[in-house]
């Protein structure tokens, strides 16, 4: 990423960030959406094992667009009921014994 800062000609305004509303923000990203996700994932590897849960990682577009519907009020379109059809059809195929 790096590199790219220069391409495109990337200045930091640090009024911005010391304001409290995107140091929260950054606080928040770093500690509970980064930190806790990887301790998190960590406990459910030790427990379920490495294969079950990297099975699992296949949920999250369905967990999204639940998480969407019940937050956001969103609605669901037709091409995430496929999707969600289709991540599930996965799912229940990668874990049958056949």
């Amino acid at each position: 990423m790096l590199p790219f800062l220069f391409v495109f000609n990337f200045s930091l305004d640090v009024q911005k960030v010391i304001k409290p509303e995107y140091a929260l923000n950054l606080i928040y990203l770093g500690l509970g959406a980064s930190a806790l996700c990887f301790v998190t994932w960590n406990y459910a590897v030790k427990v379920l094992g490495v294969v079950k849960t990297s099975v699992y990682i296949y949920m999250v577009p369905v967990i999204t667009v639940a998480t969407s519907v019940i937050v956001l009020k969103e609605e669901i379109t037709w091409m995430a009921v496929i999707g969600i059809v289709l991540t599930l059809i996965g799912l229940f195929l990668s874990e049958s014994k056949k």
